[in-house]
């Protein structure tokens, strides 16, 4: 920490997490002189100013908070290494406001564990989150990096792709900090519970790294002045078609079979979308000779959605929708599977802080409650099944009301679906990156091998596109995947989006936004 004993405000909220855990302890503040301030054109002064009173202080990752002296804390100069090294510290984390003495790495086990701003050529960039913001990149890179002992021995640990804030950079810094408070203590849980050597060992692998030495820089005077005008000719653009975009998700049917390498988006026919409404997340069942389409309905008017289904009568046509289910908050997301000869559902209903359990007693129209697998918890998307008699369950959340719901994958697992007593996986969130986290349909067996359709949010069109995933490991304590197959609307001019998939052996359903 600085020779002021402050923080900002988003490692403070991490240094608290690491405080009230079962799994660590702060035994010491190491108080360095060495600031980590870059120099300051005026006209990017002026500019932060501007931003920071335009913005206001909602959610001011950068306000300032004071380290309380605790008599459990003691704080030690970074120069006195002798006093340090008596610590036997496990870990250090240096604060984003400071640098680090290189000197400290002989005296620490586990190294020094830094959030990184930015990734490709934008990682160190200075000043941090700016020139994704004023060159409308759709992502912001941010990650936990550790620091062992020579200049390249660095293992990131955690690498966070998330949405930037489009047309403002401290919306967009304050966005990427909040999310990294969460870095740090899931993964200190991480090392704590497998052990040092297994810990790096596994992140070594997932993340290799190297040192990086080029970044953008802090831009003069005359080149803010530049950027500003730009963006917010930008904005403008954007507000204009924003005003006058049109589309909305619709349901999509073809009688293709499903094909990891090749989903031909110019083959599927639109369904009827009646008015006042959107129809988006279809989940696909054949019962007998008939088919089953479960899907969100969002009324316009209520302002939420609900569930609903349509049947096939004839070869691929379907009937009009009929609304199976609805409570007074927002439905969406309706994943059915079928358990012990009866057919279950998990609504999305993360508005009621839920996941919820119904039982089909009339297929497909009525629906009982079951129960609660969970409460009190934001789960976006959940997406369940079942793998060496364990039933996996999987889920979107966020670490920080500020931040993205569509970048932190989160696995849950428990012997007995009818239960609420769901273990958290060691390595949550287990995916984080905005271009292939949140879950996109129904997990599928295909040559041996389990793949999971995530969402492709790396992009300023929501739902642009869908992700193929095979899934490599999964056990308690390991989770990794594979990126095979990409559904993108590039591929089809008549495409915009294209958001989730389901299919059974000859029919395949998508949602997507066709343009107009």
């Amino acid at each position: 920490i600085n020779e002021k004993h402050e923080l900002p405000a988003w490692e403070y909220a991490m240094l608290s997490e690491i405080e009230k855990s079962d799994y660590a302890v702060v035994p010491v503040f190491i108080v360095s002189t060495s600031r980590r301030v870059a120099p300051k054109s005026f006209g990017l002064r002026l500019f932060q100013w501007f931003e920071k009173k335009w913005f206001g202080k909602k959610d001011d990752a950068y306000a300032v908070k004071s380290v309380p002296a605790s008599t459990d804390t003691v704080f030690l100069d970074s120069g006195n290494r002798e006093a340090i090294a008596a610590c036997k510290l496990d870990i250090v984390y240096c604060s984003c406001t400071v640098f680090y003495p290189v000197e400290l790495l002989s005296v620490v086990k586990s190294g020094i564990w830094k959030i990184i701003f930015g990734t490709g050529k934008y990682k160190n960039g200075l000043p941090p989150g700016f020139w994704e913001v004023m060159n409308d990149e759709p992502v912001t890179g941010v990650s936990l990096q550790v620091h062992l002992s020579g200049d390249n021995d660095l293992v990131t640990v955690y690498n966070g792709i998330t949405a930037s804030v489009p047309y403002s950079v401290k919306n967009n810094l304050d966005s990427c900090s909040w999310k990294a408070s969460s870095f740090f203590p899931a993964r200190v849980r991480e090392y704590y519970e497998i052990g040092a050597e297994l810990f790096f060992a596994k992140h070594k692998a997932t993340f290799p790294e190297i040192l990086n030495k080029e970044s953008n820089t802090s831009p003069g005077s005359l080149k803010t002045v530049f950027l500003f005008v730009r963006n917010i000719y930008g904005y403008l653009r954007y507000k204009i078609r924003q005003r006058f975009k049109k589309g909305k998700f619709q349901l999509l049917i073809s009688e293709q079979e499903m094909d990891l390498n090749s989903i031909n988006l110019s083959q599927f026919s639109p369904l009827p979308l009646p008015k006042g409404v959107f129809q988006a997340d279809p989940f696909i069942v054949r019962e007998g000779s008939k088919q089953f389409i479960f899907f969100e309905e969002y009324d316009y008017h209520l302002q939420r959605g609900h569930i609903a289904v349509m049947e096939s009568a004839i070869q691929n046509q379907f009937s009009t929708p009929v609304k199976v289910l609805e409570k007074p908050y927002h439905l969406s997301y309706p994943f059915v599977f079928k358990h012990d000869d009866t057919y279950y559902m998990i609504p999305e209903t993360g508005e009621n802080k839920t996941v919820e359990l119904y039982r089909s007693v009339n297929f497909p129209q009525q629906w009982e409650f079951v129960m609660n697998l969970m409460k009190d918890v934001l789960l976006l998307d959940c997406t369940l099944f079942l793998k060496d008699n364990k039933w996996w369950l999987f889920g979107c959340s966020h670490s920080h009301p500020a931040t993205s719901t569509n970048d932190q994958l989160y696995l849950f697992y428990a012997d007995d679906l009818f239960t609420s007593n769901w273990k958290a996986h060691l390595q949550n969130p287990i995916v984080t990156d905005i271009g292939n986290c949140r879950p996109a349909g129904a997990i599928f067996f295909n040559e041996e091998c389990w793949y999971r359709p995530a969402q492709n949010n790396a992009s300023r069109q929501y739902g642009y596109g869908i992700k193929i995933n095979r899934i490599d490991v999964l056990n308690e304590t390991e989770y990794s995947e594979t990126v095979v197959s990409n559904i993108s609307p590039d591929t089809c001019k008549d495409f915009s989006a294209v958001h989730t998939i389901n299919f059974t052996d000859n029919l395949v359903v998508i949602d997507g936004i066709i343009k107009r």
